[in-house]
């Protein structure tokens, strides 16, 4: 099924889903909140191994999170988020190498090289609209990609190395807090769920205030918009600005944690991955694209060790699109309205697919 046909399916819940965290929604967080919290020991004690793929797992939601913002609200599909995940990278990679361990200093760094990187690509980009926006998105990040991977910088300033071309950097150290290194599963793992959570309440307010709304109106009716006075280019730069910030930030994450930059952190693949993300956990929701990242992390380190596994992951995106085409987060509104109405709505919606198929 196409990227448009699904997307369309996604907004007709979009306008409701800003509303979805209510009093219960809160509740659930809260929950959701103090379990991840708990999980880190449990972890310890019995597979450590589950809290590297869980900070792993928060990492990307915070990647898709970033692209949902813009996406969901704003309705720009970019096909280069990895462009500001890489950038924010590599902007920590130096910094943690040559200048400073303080993640208070870094971090703030990752966001404004994302921030500055979304910036330039969406002033060159913005006037286009659909599949030309995400195409252009998708050219500035494989510029980046070859020129990390060609390491073109560092002909450019004259140095050794910058981003170390195709082996990357590697032998990344990790962040300093006050007086102790971030150095174990188990610490890096609580500075990767606090920053999350701060995150996401910060782009939770960020949906829910005029400016969010008003990207909702560019995003049904960018026309209606610029008639009534809003500078509609304007509002769609800094959107994709503040969601390359995050994104940015995730990468400042994803960093140390893997204490390697590589160029593939800017490659197309990282930035189709995330796309998948977001469809998977429901488009404009922001805590479905969150919990998509994590099935998807989970599925593959699950799946990793069967042969052809890729098929099988395909097979359960597919199964997903036909008869989950909100994603999870549409999936779990759905058996939440009517759980009745929604099981046996399953024939029905296979019963179309079918006769589009035959069609």
């Amino acid at each position: 099924m196409a990227t448009k046909d699904v997307v369309d399916r996604h907004s007709a819940m979009e306008s409701e889903d800003v509303k979805i965290v209510g009093r219960t929604g809160r509740v659930a967080l809260v929950v959701v909140g103090v379990v991840l919290a708990l999980f880190a020991p449990v972890a310890q004690m019995v597979q450590p191994f589950w809290m590297n793929l869980m900070t792993t797992a928060l990492i990307f939601a915070l990647f898709a999170l970033s692209l949902d913002f813009v996406f969901g609200y704003a309705g720009l599909l970019s096909f280069g988020h990895a462009a500001m995940f890489g950038a924010g990278g590599y902007a920590v990679a130096l910094l943690l190498e040559h200048v400073t361990q303080s993640a208070l200093v870094v971090l703030p760094l990752a966001v404004v090289a994302g921030v500055v990187v979304a910036a330039l690509i969406g002033w060159l980009s913005v006037r286009t609209k659909g599949i030309y926006f995400a195409m252009l998105t998708l050219a500035f990040a494989q510029l980046l990609y070859t020129t990390a991977f060609n390491d073109i910088l560092a002909t450019v300033f004259g140095v050794s190395e910058v981003t170390a071309g195709d082996d990357g950097l590697v032998g990344i150290p990790s962040y300093e807090l006050a007086t102790f290194t971030v150095d174990s599963l188990m610490t890096y793992y609580y500075l990767a769920l606090v920053i999350v959570a701060l995150s996401f309440v910060a782009i939770l307010r960020l949906a829910n205030s005029p400016f969010g709304r008003a990207l909702e109106g560019v995003r049904e009716n960018e026309e209606r918009m610029a008639f009534v006075g809003y500078n509609v280019r304007r509002y769609k730069i800094v959107a994709f600005a503040i969601s390359g910030g995050f994104a940015g930030l995730a990468g400042g994450l994803f960093v140390p944690f893997q204490s390697t930059a590589h160029p593939e952190m800017l490659h197309w693949m990282m930035s189709g991955e995330l796309i998948v993300m977001t469809l998977l956990g429901g488009m404009g929701t922001l805590w479905g694209p969150m919990v998509g990242a994590a099935t998807v992390i989970f599925l593959e380190d699950v799946l990793s060790s069967v042969g052809n596994w890729e098929i099988i992951l395909g097979s359960i995106y597919a199964l997903m699109v036909i008869f989950a085409p909100t994603g999870i987060a549409g999936a779990v509104k759905s058996l939440k309205q009517d759980p009745r109405a929604a099981v046996a709505n399953v024939p029905t919606v296979l019963r179309d697919y079918v006769e589009k198929v035959r069609g």
